[in-house]
């Protein structure tokens, strides 16, 4: 009776330690699982990103925004040889400025956009900017006589100048960064940048006067783009671009309101073929590509699409 308790509790005992094992190993694999899935669906490591540069543009400050401490980040002269890099295989995404709250649609980057083939829109990054006038060492106000900048960035502080450099000659350049890389080359008082204040840091400049935007509500809108197919499936956005005539323009956003995708952003570009006739980048609330085609079929639009992505 004794021996036959023993062989029992023997029993149990090892019942006991193979039940613990198996729980052990599925917690473990579904560990691991998960961690390969969030690496997977997160991780830039290898990945090489071009972007608007010099070094200290805010589409670098976007790129650290989306893609953190990963990938390669290599700087080009134009957005059109930064998306150029990408369409060629040189890189496996690039960040283009599309839109900002006081210069509005970034129409240079958007004709970049809609002439490239084979891209797609991956993610989206907005983005606070804050301009800042950058001066060499010991400038002062009265020194100044050159400004120089992105369009975009005169733009956003024009009341500033105004204000503070009337007479001073502004001249555009191809981003707020060069401008200041132009500064610090000249090395010359009279000349200054409107600029991030990490372009300060970048090329040992001053910054004489902050925040100079005209309102403090001045934030960009940033696109990430990709080669890979666009993302079919609803998700928060969803960005697609028409072309035709303008009079197709209320039907298309009054199926899209019938069917409840809200409108975000619009922005048209002429054709260049006949009067009232436009090319329209249109972002909206996340929907799956066969509704989106239904609607636009529905219209005499032709239609490209650039994909659905989460914010």
């Amino acid at each position: 009776m004794q021996l036959s308790r023993c062989k029992n509790r023997a029993y149990m005992l090892k019942l006991t330690a193979f039940c613990l094992m198996v729980c052990l190993c599925t917690a473990s694999a579904g560990c691991t699982d998960n961690n390969s899935t969030s690496q997977k669906n997160t991780s830039y490591g290898d990945a090489v990103i071009s972007y608007l540069g010099p070094e200290g543009t805010y589409t670098q400050e976007a790129c650290e925004k989306f893609f953190g401490q990963q990938g390669d980040l290599i700087p080009y002269g134009t957005v059109a040889d930064a998306v150029a890099a990408l369409t060629d295989g040189k890189s496996d995404y690039a960040v283009i400025p599309q839109e900002n709250t006081i210069g509005g649609a970034v129409v240079d980057y958007i004709d970049t956009l809609i002439a490239a083939d084979g891209i797609s829109v991956t993610g989206e990054v907005e983005l606070p900017i804050n301009q800042n006038i950058l001066v060499l060492k010991g400038t002062e106000l009265s020194d100044i006589k050159t400004v120089y900048s992105h369009k975009q960035g005169i733009t956003q502080s024009r009341s500033w100048l105004e204000d503070n450099l009337p007479d001073a000659e502004v001249i555009e350049v191809s981003s707020t960064a060069e401008g200041a890389r132009m500064v610090a080359e000249a090395g010359d008082r009279s000349c200054a940048a409107i600029a991030s204040a990490g372009c300060a840091d970048v090329y040992n400049l001053e910054i004489l006067a902050s925040a100079i935007q005209n309102n403090d509500k001045n934030v960009t809108r940033f696109y990430v783009l990709t080669k890979d197919a666009p993302d079919t499936e609803a998700r928060d956005r969803c960005a697609f671009i028409v072309s035709g005539r303008a009079s197709e323009l209320t039907k298309l956003l009054g199926m899209l309101g019938k069917n409840g995708i809200e409108l975000v952003t619009i922005h048209d570009r002429p054709l260049k073929t006949e009067l009232g006739e436009y090319c329209y980048i249109i972002e909206c609330s996340g929907t799956d590509l066969k509704t989106l085609q239904t609607i636009v079929d529905g219209t005499s639009f032709e239609f490209r699409f650039l994909g659905n992505f989460d914010m």
